[in-house]
């Protein structure tokens, strides 16, 4: 019998071993999606215990709680801005329309001070209620019946993308799964008229492994996780690294002088755009 309770030992030791790991993925996801809605929303990442956070986010937003239970609010909250329904674009979608129909370009900063330009340029001052109920406001009086309208596009493989990080980061001082923010550097189009992601589009990594500089020279490193990037729906996007090689130019894609680089970042293959 021996054998038999080591065998169902190790297949349970093993069982919970990926129940943790999957636990991890999870967690790992739900500190991604609150990260972006904070830097997307305020700029950086808040302090403070995470309920306090979410039920700031959701008075910024809303002016109240929505009723939701904490487990539920980070989903909610990131779909609300990011991925929206066919029926109802994302805060997001809605947002850089309006920024293209009033600048002919997508602004830059944080809610608060896109929202801000928005409100002087069609009533001349800023409004000081939830953000979302602004937004809602402005689509209705520079929309005729305050409806976008949606249609599929093809994001074609090999389309190139540039990013830039939002912070310095060191192989002294990274950790692995350490969350890197970066964000998008140009407005992408395909078609030369329908945009599908934009300048300053918020763009989540996470630290992959991590060597340490070391004596006699040796080289540090800090390997991401990028493998994927959201369109404005939110549709994932695979991408991939490219060798730069003799077109890469650090300028180009607004790095500073000695600042690490991930090179070019390629897209494939399908997604939505507002039109």
């Amino acid at each position: 019998m021996k054998p038999t309770r080591i065998l169902i030992a190790i297949l349970l030791l093993c069982s919970l071993a990926g129940t943790a790991w999957a636990s991890s993925d999870v967690a790992r996801d739900h500190d991604k999606k609150l990260s972006r809605l904070e830097r997307y929303i305020y700029g950086d990442e808040q302090k403070g215990a995470e309920a306090d956070r979410l039920r700031q986010i959701e008075e910024d937003l809303f002016g109240r709680n929505t009723g939701r239970k904490d487990a539920e609010k980070v989903s909610y909250l990131h779909d609300f801005i990011f991925k929206g329904s066919p029926a109802n674009p994302s805060l997001d979608m809605k947002l850089s329309f309006l920024e293209w129909r009033l600048f002919n370009r997508t602004g830059e900063g944080n809610l608060e001070a896109r929202l801000a330009d928005i409100d002087k340029q069609v009533t001349g001052s800023v409004s000081m209620e939830p953000l979302a109920f602004r937004l809602e406001q402005q689509i209705h009086l520079i929309i005729e019946n305050g409806l976008i309208s949606l249609h599929q596009v093809t994001i074609p493989r090999g389309t190139e993308i540039k990013m830039r990080l939002k912070k310095d980061i060191s192989s002294r001082s990274a950790k692995k799964n350490d969350i890197i923010p970066m964000v998008l550097s140009h407005d992408v189009f395909i078609d030369n008229n329908i945009l599908v992601m934009t300048n300053g589009g918020i763009v989540t990594s996470s630290v992959k492994s991590v060597r340490r500089g070391g004596r006699f020279g040796r080289t540090g490193y800090v390997n991401l996780d990028v493998t994927k990037v959201e369109s404005m729906d939110s549709t994932e996007l695979p991408i991939q690294i490219d060798a730069a090689g003799e077109k890469f130019d650090k300028r180009k894609i607004g790095m500073a002088a000695g600042a690490s680089t991930l090179g070019y970042l390629v897209l494939g293959p399908i997604g939505l755009a507002g039109g």
